[in-house]
């Protein structure tokens, strides 16, 4: 058993084949095109996105000094307020002393009379 195939069979042939790995290069590149894009897509979006938390760290940076107080200066400011507490504690104690003690004169001097 013989097959045979003539010229123009042959072209008509190559000619499919080569139309076919056109359409099959062309679909590939089209989709390729496509994840392209959305890539680039999620890449910008992701980089607006650093953007503002680079902006939100700098911003949040900038604020701090202003809203927080750092651990030395509030040990400082406390050290400060207790020292105060004190004098006033001894003071207070001092005008106890000396009340108690002018009772005791004025309950002294009335039981001699």
């Amino acid at each position: 058993m013989t097959v045979q195939i003539e010229l123009p069979q042959i072209i008509t042939l190559l000619l499919a084949f080569a139309g076919l790995l056109g359409g099959g290069i062309k679909l590939l590149l089209t989709g390729f095109r496509h994840d392209l894009r959305r890539l680039e897509e999620k890449a910008k979006t992701d980089t607006d996105g650093w953007r503002r938390l680079e902006r939100e760290l700098l911003e949040l940076r900038a604020d701090l000094p202003n809203q927080y107080v750092k651990r030395e200066d509030y040990v400082r400011g406390q050290t400060v307020i207790e020292a105060k507490l004190d004098a006033l504690y001894q003071r207070l104690e001092l005008v106890q002393l000396r009340v108690v003690a002018g009772v005791s004169r004025k309950v002294g001097n009335t039981n001699e009379h």
